[in-house]
């Protein structure tokens, strides 16, 4: 019986070594399952990402009410048409704005020069 215990006594170490390993284990087991499941997450996200597009691209096949082809064509001219407007506005715009730049150098280039002339004044009067 005295064996048994002294066997038990120094078997301890081993033993809460063994517990350890076993914890260690579950615990890695745990993480590797809780990134498991994020990933099947993820790909559950974008297979109904897919699902929806697939659908929402199969609808865009098949409008809900059907245009005749002269008015189609209009729809298509004025289209054109506010591209063109689109595009001359666009130029115009940046014209204004060059103008503008242009104008605010040339008015700070004056107040420059005018400051100059102040200054020169004021050393000839004072030297």
């Amino acid at each position: 019986m005295t064996d048994i215990l002294v066997l038990v006594e120094n078997s301890w170490p081993f033993i809460l070594f063994f517990i350890g390993l076993i914890i260690v284990y579950f615990i890695i087991r745990e993480i590797r399952v809780m990134y498991t499941r994020t990933t099947e997450a993820k790909i559950g996200l974008e297979k109904e990402k897919i699902n929806l597009m697939r659908t929402d691209m199969e609808q865009k096949g098949r409008p809900f009410f059907r245009v005749s082809p002269e008015k189609l064509q209009d729809i298509k001219v004025i289209d054109d048409e506010n591209a063109l407007l689109e595009t001359d506005i666009f130029a115009r715009h940046t014209e204004v704005e060059k103008r503008i730049e242009r104008l605010e150098n040339k008015v700070q280039v004056a107040k420059l020069d005018r400051m100059v002339e102040k200054i020169k004044r004021e050393e000839e009067r004072i030297g």
